[in-house]
C-alpha cells in the first residue's frame, strides 16, 4: 500500500511523534510511505527523526493565505503525480488542506482529530464550515468519543477511535518512588495551564515540607511560574528542569504525577505515566482524553479544569495513602496494556485497509 502522512512540520510535540512512529511502523511492515510536511527543518529546532521518504511543501516570503493556497496547489500536484492509495492528515490547518487539495481524486482521504476540535476548528460558522469540509473525508481517526460528538453522526460512521501509542520503553520501568517531587510533563504554555500546579502546591506545602514540585518542560511560562511560587513564598521548591529525554526515569522515581491542562486531545505524558505506574492526578479536561483513559479513583483521580482547590485535596489525599498510592500503580499499569504499539498500528493498518 502507498502511504502519504502529512502533518504541518516534524517539529517536538504529541501529534508529531505519533506521526513519526507512524511513519516508521508503515516502512517497517512494507508499506510506500511518503512523509510530507510544510515546513523544512529549521536549524536549532529539535524535530522527531525519521527513515522515510520526506517532501516539503514550503512557501517563503509570502502572505499566508496566499502561502496556504500554494500548498495546496502543491500537495494536489504531487498526489495526482504519485497516486497514493491513501492520504492520511493530521492537526487543524493540515487536515483542511489535505481535504481541499484532494477534491475530485480517487485517493482515501483520512484525517485525524489529534487535540480538542472546539480550539482547533472552533465553533458557530468557523464549526459549520469545518463540518462541511470534513464531509469529503472517507474516514476519520478520533482520539475521543467527545471530539468524534463535533462532526455529526454523517462523519462518525466513518471514523475510529484510535488511541496515541505509548513507546515500549516507558514499559519497562515500574514505579517504585525514591524522591518526593511531584511531576509535570509538557510545554508550559497556556493550554497546559501549569501555574494551576503552582497554586495547588502552595496549598498542600506547608504539610509536605519535604515536596518539590518539578516541571519537565520549557516554553513561554517559565518566567511566570518563577514569579508566582515566589509570590507564594516556595520559590525554593519549584524546579523548572527543562526537556528531558529519559523522562521515564523520573518518572519512576517520583512521588507522583500532574497533568494540568484546561484542554487536551490525548494527553500522551498522561499516557506514559500511566505506563510507568506513578500515581497521576489530571484535569477532566476537553475533549475528554483523560476521562477516557482513568477510571477515577482507580486509575488516578480526576478534577475539575482550573480548580486549584480540587487538584490540591486530591494531592494530599493521595500522597497520604500508600495503599491508595500503590492500587493506583497496579490499575495504571493494567489499563496501559492498552496503548502499546503493537496494539495501536494494528488498528490504524486495519483502519487504512478498510
Amino acid at each position: 500500500m502507498k502511504i502519504f502522512l502529512y502533518i504541518d512540520c516534524m517539529q517536538m510535540g504529541g501529534a508529531n511523534r505519533v506521526m513519526a512512529n507512524l511513519s516508521d511502523y508503515f516502512q517497517n511492515t512494507g508499506h510506500d510511505v511518503v512523509l510530507i510536511n510544510d515546513i523544512k527543518p529549521v536549524e536549532g529546532i529539535p524535530e522527531y527523526p525519521v527513515s522515510v521518504k520526506r517532501v516539503f511543501l514550503d512557501q517563503n516570503g509570502e502572505t499566508a493565505e496566499f502561502k496556504n493556497l500554494k500548498r495546496i496547489t502543491c500537495l494536489r500536484k504531487l498526489v495526482k503525480k504519485e497516486r497514493p492509495d491513501v492520504v492520511v492528515s493530521f492537526m487543524g490547518p493540515p487536515n483542511i488542506r489535505m481535504l481541499l487539495s484532494t477534491i475530485g481524486l480517487k485517493t482515501r482521504k483520512i484525517v485525524s482529530v489529534r487535540n480538542d476540535p472546539y480550539q482547533e476548528y472552533g465553533s458557530g460558522i468557523k464549526r459549520i464550515i469545518a463540518k462541511t469540509i470534513f464531509c469529503l473525508a472517507d474516514g476519520c481517526v478520533f482520539q475521543t468519543e467527545d471530539a468524534a460528538r463535533y462532526f455529526g453522526n454523517r462523519l462518525q460512521k466513518r471514523s475510529r477511535i484510535i488511541y496515541n501509542p505509548v513507546n515500549p520503553k516507558f514499559y519497562k520501568y515500574k514505579w517504585n518512588k525514591q524522591k518526593n517531587e511531584i511531576a509535570v510533563v509538557g510545554r508550559l504554555q497556556s493550554q497546559k495551564n501549569p501555574l494551576l500546579a503552582v497554586n495547588a502546591f502552595a496549598l498542600i506545602a506547608d504539610r509536605y515540607l519535604d515536596y518539590t514540585l518539578v516541571f519537565y518542560g520549557d516554553n513561554e511560562l517559565k518566567d511566570r511560574i518563577k514569579e508566582r511560587a515566589n509570590e507564594l513564598g516556595i520559590s525554593d521548591r519549584v524546579r523548572i528542569h527543562g526537556k528531558s529525554s529519559t523522562i521515564e526515569n523520573h518518572l519512576e522515581e517520583s512521588a507522583l504525577y500532574l497533568l494540568s491542562s484546561d484542554y487536551e486531545g490525548m494527553p500522551n505524558a498522561l499516557m506514559e505515566a500511566m505506563a510507568v505506574g506513578i500515581p497521576v492526578i489530571s484535569t477532566d479536561c476537553p475533549c475528554g482524553g483523560p476521562r477516557t483513559l482513568i477510571q477515577n479513583d482507580k486509575q488516578g483521580v480526576l478534577v475539575p479544569v482550573k480548580d486549584e482547590v480540587a487538584m490540591s485535596e486530591a494531592m494530599d489525599r493521595v500522597l497520604s495513602d500508600e495503599n491508595l498510592q500503590k492500587n493506583m500503580s497496579i490499575e495504571e499499569r493494567k489499563r496501559a496494556k492498552d496503548f502499546t504499539p503493537d496494539n495501536i498500528f494494528k488498528q490504524w493498518e486495519d483502519f487504512l485497509k478498510a
